[in-house]
């Protein structure tokens, strides 16, 4: 890569973060529990909390199930694909993750991604384990059903009247 090339691969880098950096920091600490969440959008957000988001992913393992047309042979590994798909981690309490100091928020907020990235990586073992199970056919359905960007379809089992 010749000098001008790589001078303006950093300065796009330099760019990027200096954009995030100060988008994060416009927020403030305030918005931890504020902004977005409140307002017209605070019903939206209590729908995919608990009982609600349990039931509409039930729903969508339901919906999954019946179009993949499974064999007998194939039921064990559906029953272990979905046997964990709950998170096993918990959003922090909003008043005690305020009262944090910011270096204890910063930690808090890691520990918490790492617990993310643990679960997630417990997901695609079990995706890869159930899709190997699959026929071509059944493998085109499923990935249709997981791909996001589709503009021509709401996301998730989402009606229009709840975007």
């Amino acid at each position: 890569m010749n000098p001008q090339k790589t001078l303006m691969a950093t300065l796009a880098v330099f760019a990027l973060i200096s954009g995030a950096g100060a988008a994060h920091a416009y927020g403030g600490p305030e918005c931890l529990g504020a902004g977005f969440h409140d307002g017209d959008r605070q019903g939206h957000w209590r729908n995919w909390s608990g009982k609600d988001r349990d039931e509409r992913r039930t729903a969508r393992h339901e919906k999954l199930h019946k179009a993949l047309k499974l064999s007998e042979a194939q039921e064990a590994a559906w029953k272990a694909f979905i046997a964990d798909d709950a998170p096993q981690w918990q959003r922090p309490d909003r008043e005690a993750f305020a009262a944090l100091s910011t270096p204890e928020r910063m930690e808090k907020m890691l520990e918490l991604s790492q617990k993310r990235q643990e679960f997630m990586a417990q997901r695609l073992a079990a995706l890869k384990t159930f899709y190997a199970q699959l026929t071509d056919e059944q493998k085109k359905t499923f990935d249709g059903f997981h791909r996001g960007g589709d503009k021509k379809r709401p996301r998730g089992d989402r009606k229009k009247s709840e975007r």
